[in-house]
């Protein structure tokens, strides 16, 4: 076991490691670090994952890691910047098919390009394979929005996309939260893979036009935010990319028989600062649909992103009317189960993966919650159910989108959820900072198995039953197909 492996297993034991005092100075975007040093830090991230990783081999073989990590390590043959290392690490860890196991740059590589760089001087929304403009903040108001991005700077939208998008985990094969996290994050995510530019040629295709090509400069974060906001008010319609609040709402619609119970996220502090709390909101609502004698539920996890498995549980308790498993067995690595097994915790070991799982119901510490048969909640909701998912509906919204579709107790519509069907890794994580280069890393601890891990058949993600197609000009409108098509259904079927 290396010394940086032995480091690691340190943090995961007592927590993250305090910062160190570092003494103040200007901070350096461009600062080189030595090739032998950035191979370290590539060898403290390798042995990490090897150590703290539940399912490290899950989509990933190991002699597909080795090869892997022999080629990112040919890569560091000169000193690199800490976005040139990170260009090599991100879609590294990616492989893992994690949405919780991920790189990320330091806070100080964020605020440097918010205060002191100049930016690419768009908001975009991305249908399909097609990239459109949806804010143009440069100075240039001639390119109108809606129009298709082609080409930035000589390359290929295409090659563009592909490249941001690898910079993202997601669970599994799933590529939609890519393309999400692309759109929230474009201009940033764009400067950390390209590097600086002054100006950018840009080729684009207004509507119904021929492509044209102009040059825009680049500008401040400050005044794309300015613009940004002048913008907004020419399509106040246009969905932000973010959730806000308030994150929990129900509209009721008792001469239909039909509600729509909205749901943006699952986390108690997040809602709690907000001035809500999930479970009361829930029995509250759940309350006011059964009293309107609702008959249609549209329940939107979109654009969520997570938090307590207990809420989700919680959620789908009311739609249960019967018994339910939410966890069948938690996977762990052997350094997370001798942890686990000092403590109490009954795991058994299970030689094709060389990983423990553990059934055990009366553990305690919350990572274990699930594992015990959740009961159903007093005076369920009986009638249909249709549930929104899209490429954000991620984590804890995504195993309650998993229990509606495996236990065929819903229609699903939107986009597929980042989310493995038959469940993920999460529920605790190692956090650290790599040595030299300061990459924050984020690597999950648990596994957690929503179904049987012994039934055969493929780990596939939380696909939807209806997928439909929205249109740039939707967008623009506020046209929402997702709850069109749910209230075309429930025309069908009342």
């Amino acid at each position: 076991m290396s010394k940086y492996c032995f480091s690691l297993i340190l943090i995961v034991a007592w927590g993250t490691l305090p910062a160190q005092p570092a003494a103040e100075a200007p901070f350096d975007a461009g600062r080189k670090f030595a090739a032998a040093a950035l191979r370290q830090d590539l060898t403290v991230l390798r042995d990490s994952l090897r150590a703290v990783h539940p399912a490290l081999y899950r989509y990933t073989p190991k002699r597909a890691w080795d090869s892997l990590f022999a080629a990112a390590c040919r890569q560091i043959n000169k000193p690199l910047s800490g976005t040139e290392f990170y260009a090599i690490a991100a879609p590294l860890i990616g492989r893992a098919g994690d949405i919780h196991t991920a790189v990320e740059l330091p806070d100080p590589y964020h605020d440097y390009l918010a205060t002191r760089s100049d930016l690419l001087p768009f908001d975009v929304r991305i249908t399909g394979d097609s990239v459109f403009i949806a804010s143009n903040n440069s100075t240039d108001t001639s390119i109108p929005v809606g129009s298709r991005l082609l080409n930035i700077n000589g390359v290929p939208i295409a090659a563009v996309l592909a490249k941001l998008k690898s910079y993202f985990s997601s669970d599994g094969t799933n590529g939609t939260l890519k393309v999400r996290r692309v759109e929230q994050r474009f201009a940033f995510q764009y400067q950390f893979t390209y590097g600086y530019s002054k100006q950018f040629a840009v080729t684009y295709a207004p509507p119904g036009e021929r492509p044209r090509t102009k040059t825009v400069a680049a500008l401040p974060f400050a005044v794309i935010k300015e613009n940004r906001a002048k913008n907004r008010q020419a399509y106040p319609k246009l969905k932000p990319l973010f959730p806000q609040p308030p994150y929990l709402a129900l509209a009721l619609h008792p001469e239909k028989q039909r509600a729509v119970l909205t749901i943006r996220w699952f986390q108690n502090d997040v809602l709690e600062s907000n001035g809500q709390r999930f479970k009361p909101f829930v029995d509250s609502a759940l309350g006011a649909i059964h009293q309107a004698g609702v008959r249609n539920l549209v329940i939107d996890v979109r654009n969520n992103g997570g938090g307590e498995s207990g809420n989700a549980s919680y959620l789908y308790a009311y739609l249960a009317g019967k018994p339910f498993r939410l966890v069948h067995c938690i996977e762990a690595s052997p350094a997370t189960y001798r942890a686990d097994a000092a403590a109490g915790v009954q795991y058994a070991f299970h030689p094709a993966t060389g990983t423990y799982r553990t059934a055990d119901s009366t553990a305690s510490p919350r990572q274990f919650f699930g594992l015990a048969t959740q009961p159903s909640r007093p005076n369920p909701y009986a009638g249909a159910v249709y549930v929104l998912v899209d490429g954000l509906t991620t984590s804890a919204a995504a195993q309650f989108a998993s229990l509606v579709k495996r236990n065929n107790r819903g229609t699903l519509i939107g986009e597929e959820a980042p989310g493995a069907l038959a469940g993920g890794s999460g529920r605790e994580y190692a956090r650290f900072a790599l040595p030299h280069s300061g990459l924050l890393t984020v690597i999950s601890r648990y596994r957690s198995y929503l179904t049987d891990p012994n039934l055969p058949g493929e780990d596939g993600c939380v696909a939807p039953d209806h997928q439909p197609a929205a249109s740039m000009n939707d967008l623009f409108n506020g046209v929402d197909k997702d709850l069109e098509l749910a209230l075309k259904l429930m025309d069908k079927s009342d």
